[in-house]
């Protein structure tokens, strides 16, 4: 099975960060963002989405909505770096 595979397959089971995915399959934050933009193809001809639940600002409580596939490093509003990271999950949908 590839990595791309697994992928799915853990995200069809619960939500992950990008550093949890990372620490998991043991490689960089940029090849799991490019898996996950690969895996996000894949999935429309499946009739599943990747679904992305916001990163949240923890100094100012803002949900931190994104619409590309990135690791989200500082809130935009407050400029904090105290953010709980998105987290990513498979569903039909």
């Amino acid at each position: 099975m590839t990595r791309r595979e697994e992928i799915i397959r853990e995200l069809e089971a619960q939500s992950r960060s990008i550093d949890e995915l990372a620490r998991l399959f043991q490689c960089s934050r940029r090849e799991i963002l490019a898996d996950l933009k690969h895996v996000q193809r894949t999935l429309r001809s499946r009739g599943k989405r990747l679904y992305v639940l916001p990163a949240v600002c923890n100094s100012c409580g803002e949900p931190i909505n994104i619409t590309k596939l990135k690791n989200i490093k500082r809130c935009p509003k407050c400029k904090s770096t105290y953010v709980t990271p998105a987290r990513f999950i498979i569903k039909r949908g």
